[in-house]
C-alpha cells in the first residue's frame, strides 16, 4: 500500500489557530467545544468557565432576539420622536412659535375649519406640527384644490389656497352637493349663493357634468331655458327646460343634436302647450310627443269633422 502524503500547515495557517484559540479561551468556549485546560481535573468544570460560557451566549442570543423585536415595536422610533418632542419645546423657548397665521385664497371656506386643519394657534412652537402633515389635512378639505404652505421663522406661517369654482348643483337622495369643473364633489355648503347654477341629476352625475355643461357654454339659447339635466342609465342625458318640455338627447354627437335643439329653440317650433318630448337620439329625424293638452285638443278636432 502506497503511504498518503500528509502536508503541514503553513504558518499563516497555524497563527490563524492561535489566534481563534485565544479568542475561545478569552470567552470560555474552549471546553464548551470539548478541549479541557491544563488546569482542569479531568470530569471537572470549574464554575467561573462554566458561568462565563452561559453569560456569552446569553448576551449573543439577547442580541440576536432582543435588537430586531426592539426595532419591531418601535423602541427606536419613540426614542427619536422623544428627542424631537424636546428640541421643539426648547426652539419654542428660544422664540420660535407661533405669531400669526396667514391664509391667502379663501373665499367660501370658513376660517375655523382651516384653523383645525392647521393644527396651531398662536404661542404654540411653529415646528410641532410637520408642513406636509398640514398640507394634507388642508387637502382633505371639499373646497381646496391646491394648498402652499411656508414658515417665516421665527413665528409666522403662510398659507395660500386654491379654492374649486363650483359650475353645477347635483341632486343626490334628496340632498344638495355641489359639482366642479373636474367632477369633485363639494360637501358641507351653503347653497344660497350657488342656485344659479345648473341641476344635475343621477348617481354618475358629477363625473360626466363638466363634459356637456362646458359644451352647452356654445349653446346659450339651450342655457337660457335650461332648467335641470338628468342622467339616465348611466350612457346618456336628458334635458328638462323651464317650459316642462323633455328633450332626450343621443348617447354621441352632442353637439350636432344641441344644434337642432337651438333651431328649434329659435323658430320657436316646439311650444310646451304642444310638445311634451323632444326625442333626438336618433340623428336622422326629430321625434316630437304631443302633450295631453294638444292631444285632447287634435282628438276634439277628429270628433268634429
Amino acid at each position: 500500500m502506497k503511504a498518503v502524503a500528509t502536508r503541514k500547515p503553513s504558518k499563516s495557517q497555524r497563527k490563524s489557530a492561535v489566534n481563534a484559540s485565544s479568542w475561545l479561551r478569552s470567552l470560555g468556549l474552549r471546553t464548551f467545544f470539548g478541549s479541557r485546560p491544563k488546569t482542569m481535573r479531568k470530569g471537572r468544570y470549574p464554575f467561573r468557565i462554566v458561568v462565563k460560557q452561559w453569560l456569552a451566549w446569553a448576551s449573543f442570543l439577547i442580541i440576536l432576539v432582543g435588537v430586531p423585536m426592539g426595532w419591531w415595536l418601535g423602541y427606536p422610533q419613540l426614542f427619536l420622536e422623544n428627542c424631537q418632542q424636546r428640541l421643539v419645546i426648547l426652539l419654542s423657548k428660544g422664540g420660535f412659535s407661533v405669531k400669526e397665521i396667514f391664509v391667502e385664497g379663501r373665499r367660501h371656506i370658513h376660517q375655523t375649519e382651516i384653523l383645525k386643519a392647521i393644527g396651531l394657534e398662536r404661542g404654540q412652537p411653529i415646528f410641532q406640527q410637520d408642513l406636509e402633515t398640514i398640507k394634507n389635512n388642508l387637502g382633505k378639505i371639499d373646497w381646496i384644490k391646491t394648498v402652499e404652505i411656508q414658515r417665516h421663522l421665527p413665528g409666522h406661517l403662510y398659507v395660500r389656497i386654491t379654492e374649486r369654482q363650483p359650475i353645477a348643483l347635483w341632486q343626490h337622495h334628496k340632498n344638495l352637493f355641489l359639482v366642479d369643473r373636474e367632477g369633485v364633489v363639494i360637501h358641507n355648503i351653503q347653497f344660497e349663493p350657488f342656485r344659479h347654477l345648473p341641476l344635475v341629476v343621477g348617481a354618475d352625475a358629477p363625473i360626466h357634468a363638466p363634459k356637456i355643461l362646458i359644451l352647452l357654454e356654445k349653446f346659450p339659447k339651450i342655457r337660457e331655458n335650461l332648467n335641470f339635466l338628468t342622467r339616465v342609465r348611466q350612457r346618456r342625458w336628458d334635458l328638462t327646460l323651464y317650459n316642462s318640455i323633455l328633450v332626450k338627447l343621443p348617447q354621441e354627437k352632442l353637439e350636432d343634436a344641441l344644434a337642432r335643439l337651438t333651431i328649434l329653440i329659435e323658430q320657436k317650433k316646439i311650444n310646451p302647450e304642444d310638445v311634451s318630448v323632444v326625442d333626438l337620439r336618433n340623428p336622422q329625424q326629430i321625434v316630437l310627443r304631443l302633450s295631453a293638452a294638444a292631444a285632447v285638443r287634435i282628438k276634439l278636432k277628429g270628433k268634429e269633422a
